[in-house]
């Protein structure tokens, strides 16, 4: 994606109470979006994955509308930073850009960047900047709750593939093969 022709639609700020690692855990699972945030994805199915990103296909809600876009993630680690960019699809040409600043061990501060293609008419950018504020305040709140319950279950000697004894096995999310 060309970012010289993409223009700032709006710009969300907020203090995370996570750390960098469980922020990058998050950005890879692309598998927690139907799970976590399932008030926005119905499904999604991975196209390609690689230590720096992923590709996938998500079908948005409402389901029936048939609503689908490919996503991509990548991710720029020592810049911390990452695109979301929407290349097929529904909102495609759209892209957001998250910077990720450290505070301390478990806090960081997050800055997302809502772009679109330039061609789109003030008024239609400023109803999606909006929009995108609003969809983010919620991803981000389901997301950081999932982040500290993690860190919580980390910090009492959980170990990767043991179901934490806090999490109750309907809240699970079925792991695909």
């Amino acid at each position: 994606m060309n970012d010289h022709t993409l223009k700032l639609l709006a710009t969300y700020r907020r203090t995370i109470q996570a750390s960098l690692e469980r922020i990058w855990e998050n950005v890879l699972d692309w598998e927690h979006l139907p799970w976590l945030h399932r008030k926005s994805f119905a499904a999604i199915q991975l196209l390609e994955q690689t230590p720096e990103g992923w590709r996938a296909q998500a079908t948005l809600r409402p389901a029936e509308a048939k609503r689908e876009a490919v996503i991509t993630i990548e991710m720029d680690m020592p810049n911390l930073r990452y695109w979301s960019r929407t290349v097929g699809g529904q909102g495609t040409g759209n892209g957001v850009l998250t910077c990720l600043s450290p505070v301390s061990q478990h806090v960081t501060d997050i800055k997302v960047e809502f772009y679109a293609p330039s061609s789109l008419s003030p008024d239609k950018a400023k109803v999606l900047g909006e929009s995108y504020l609003r969809l983010y305040e919620q991803l981000w709140d389901e997301d950081e709750r999932m982040m500290q319950h993690r860190q919580r279950s980390l910090d009492r000697g959980w170990k990767q593939g043991a179901r934490p004894d806090s999490m109750p096995v309907e809240q699970e999310r079925p792991r695909h093969a």
